[in-house]
């Protein structure tokens, strides 16, 4: 299957607190991206809906708040082999938030694979 996705992500483990006009929640990231986060939720909200995201990335010493709507969900009822949950595409990232994450991106991503070297005449 092609992956459609433009942003390159990494994958991550950490608490995202979220919040929409009617409750504030907390649940737990699955990977992130320049573009995006997603957070594993057996409850996702509705697809459009607007949140607000709260998190913090390993070995950065910042506090992320970021404006973003569903833009992706799968329940946990659903027959799929997609995990439970929800992608929330950021809909205000500031240009030093979007820095420290392609930052980030950049130091989790497994360095390239260096070509083998070429045989000895």
């Amino acid at each position: 299957m092609h992956d459609r996705r433009a942003d390159s992500r990494a994958e991550i483990d950490v608490e995202v607190n979220y919040r929409t006009a009617q409750e504030f929640l907390a649940a737990y990231s699955k990977n992130i991206s320049g573009g995006g986060i997603f957070i594993r939720t057996a409850q996702p909200h509705p697809l459009n809906q607007k949140v607000l995201v709260r998190f913090t990335l390993p070995g950065v010493n910042h506090k992320f708040e970021v404006h973003g709507m569903v833009v992706w969900a799968n329940s946990a009822t659903g027959r799929t082999s997609f995990p439970s949950g929800m992608g929330i595409k950021f809909l205000e990232l500031n240009a030093d938030d979007s820095k420290l994450i392609t930052e980030f991106l950049n130091k989790a991503r497994p360095p390239a694979p260096t070509p083998p070297a070429a045989p000895s005449s």
